[in-house]
């Protein structure tokens, strides 16, 4: 079995490894966004742990539209169905237009009820500067995730990758000239941390469109825009797929948008640990979710060719390579958990806490790499609706209840409160990958969605 797999071992990782990258930079800047914040004090750490939590969670809903893209592309492209692949990014691009104005205004509707969240009130002063600027980076990023995930569709993963990079490089620069006022700029402190990151993600749409620009083999699918294009077939579509897959990642990031709350009502100095976890947890995620990304493509170019055993093999050789590293970095924190956190404060009482809290993450580390590889393989034969039912019943059901007792009735605190998402990742992992090995079992049953599909 090993064997048969090797070439899709070799394939999935190829496309991996630049989306990876591209993952790694964003987790980057998030972890040097937390150090300079840090070296602030443990106040504007928590503030950060905070908006972050906040408008990540509703960020993923825009996200998880606009990954529809990338299966659709990569299933119109296994059959050669260029101007197909037109229409679907052309109303794509207005979909997530749409989908970021309404987020930014929900997100601004939630500034202001936060004081009603019991979060300490010089945590949620503090954060106001920092979240009204990821705010209004939502609308850049989101164009930015269109070209990404039309790109993805057809196997280029480099482009983006690229371009991350070099946003992300200019994000580091531009923390460090804005929160400490070097070199002449102002001194904003975690203000200018946003403010870098909006800057950076303004660069990000831009850079993509000149560079598809200069590619003529991709540029051509601009040429082929039409108003005649625009569909309510296509924006359905889109919709049919994107609203699931948004439903499964908002359902998940509120569980942790949950513990995080409930951090905060132990004491500011565990939500500041929290935020240092879960900017390790994001970073290791980053990586399992390009090998998860490129399992999406590959499967939905197989599945587009009606080819089982590229889908099946495919969709397996991503949950092995998601096993094995996801299995390296648990033993990393739980070997040198102290050490990380102390990168990021001197605060004695946060990196303790936080030493505990990265026990707990290397125990559930393998369980995230397994649970977000298999939802990539679904989502290359667009399953997503089930995804989103399993999501509601792991993370909705059992994490956030699970954390609560665990947290507040037995007494365990931050451990009890992050291994109530452990038990839900436990859930969820066992429910992705036994869905998929059923679709596998019966292709003419798969296809046969495949045909109805294209029939719409």
């Amino acid at each position: 079995m090993k064997f048969t797999l090797y070439p899709y071992y070799k394939r999935n990782f190829r496309s991996a490894l630049p989306i990876i990258l591209s993952f790694l930079g964003q987790s980057t800047v998030q972890i040097v966004d937390s150090l300079m914040i840090g070296w602030l004090g443990a106040t504007p750490l928590a503030a950060a742990s905070l908006a972050g939590a906040v408008i990540m969670n509703v960020l993923v809903i825009g996200m998880g539209i606009s990954m529809a893209l990338t299966p659709i592309v990569g299933r119109e492209w296994g059959e050669r169905n260029f101007r197909t692949i037109a229409s679907y990014f052309q109303n794509s691009l207005l979909l997530n237009l749409v989908a970021s104005f309404a987020l930014s205004l929900l997100l601004v509707l939630i500034l202001y009820l936060l004081p009603f969240f019991g979060q300490p009130v010089e945590v949620v002063g503090a954060m106001r500067g920092y979240y009204i600027y990821l705010t209004l980076s939502i609308l850049p990023f989101m164009l930015f995730q269109t070209f990404k995930q039309f790109m993805e569709g057809m196997g280029n993963t480099h482009i983006a990758m690229k371009i991350t990079l070099v946003a992300n490089g200019l994000n580091v620069v531009l923390n460090y000239l804005l929160i400490f006022g070097k070199l002449g700029f102002p001194q904003m402190g975690m203000e200018g941390a946003g403010l870098a990151t909006f800057i950076s993600r303004l660069f990000m749409p831009v850079a993509f469109y000149v560079a598809i620009g200069l590619k003529g083999s991709y540029f051509r699918f601009f040429k082929l825009f039409n108003l005649s294009l625009f569909s309510q077939k296509r924006l359905a579509s889109l919709m049919r797929i994107g609203v699931p897959i948004s439903g499964q990642m908002s359902i998940e990031f509120l569980s942790l948008t949950m513990i995080t709350v409930m951090m905060g009502w132990i004491s500011t100095e565990s939500l500041a640990a929290n935020q240092i976890a879960l900017a390790m947890i994001n970073l290791t995620f980053m990586i399992a979710n390009g090998i998860a990304a490129a399992s999406t493509i590959h499967v939905s170019h197989s599945f587009g060719k009606r080819d089982i055993e590229g889908v099946r093999k495919s969709g397996v050789a991503g949950m092995h390579l998601s096993l094995m590293i996801m299995g390296v970095a648990a033993i990393l924190f739980l070997l040198f958990g102290r050490e990380i956190a102390s990168l990021f404060t001197s605060s004695e009482e946060v990196i303790a806490i936080a030493t505990k809290l990265f026990m707990v993450v290397a125990l559930f580390e393998i369980l995230d790499g397994l649970q977000v590889s298999a939802l990539g393989a679904l989502r290359g034969i667009s399953d997503v609706k089930q995804a989103s039912i399993y999501a509601l019943i792991s993370y909705l059901l059992v994490s956030i209840p699970t954390a609560y007792i665990a947290g507040f009735v037995l007494n365990l605190q931050e451990v009890g409160l992050l291994s109530g998402f452990a038990a839900g990742l436990l859930v969820a992992s066992t429910l992705f990958i036994g869905r998929f090995k059923r679709r596998c079992s019966n292709p003419q049953e798969l296809f046969l969605n495949l045909e109805h599909e294209n029939s719409r």
